[in-house]
């Protein structure tokens, strides 16, 4: 990401997440680490409950590569399951983030009722947004 601070935002504020810690880890630990060489990272572990999400912000950033779709090879997503699909929509467009789709809901199976829907990135990735009719 190229704003550790404003998906720290989204992540916190927004989603619920709290900030259990930050950390920057110099050029020679991130080349040893990553592959990545001339560049430090700023990170942040966030957690909700047993969940934890590391967000890293590479500087240099390179040049933005953003996928082109959820389907293409090496992309990866993250699910996160919400009670206010409607409300995180706002809340994640507000940092950048854009639907790929529209809220879709499940008319048959297990997830009947439940409402999904993809987001993309401004400079790439994906957010899936799950919407069970009763949140757990």
């Amino acid at each position: 990401m190229d704003d550790l601070d404003d998906a720290l935002v989204l992540w916190c504020s927004g989603l619920g997440f709290t900030l259990e810690r930050t950390f920057t880890l110099d050029a020679h630990t991130t080349a040893a680490t990553t592959g990545v060489s001339g560049a430090s990272i700023r990170a942040a572990t966030v957690v909700l409950g047993d969940r934890r999400v590391e967000l890293l912000q590479y500087d240099p950033p390179r040049a933005a590569r953003a996928a082109g779709s959820p389907a293409d090879t090496g992309t990866v997503h993250i699910a996160l399951t919400v009670s206010d699909l409607d409300r995180v929509l706002d809340l994640c467009a507000a940092h950048g983030w854009r639907p790929v789709g529209r809220p879709h809901e499940m008319t048959s199976g297990a997830r009947t009722g439940t409402r999904i829907i993809y987001l993309e990135g401004e400079l790439g990735g994906f957010l899936e947004l799950i919407a069970p009719p009763q949140f757990p």
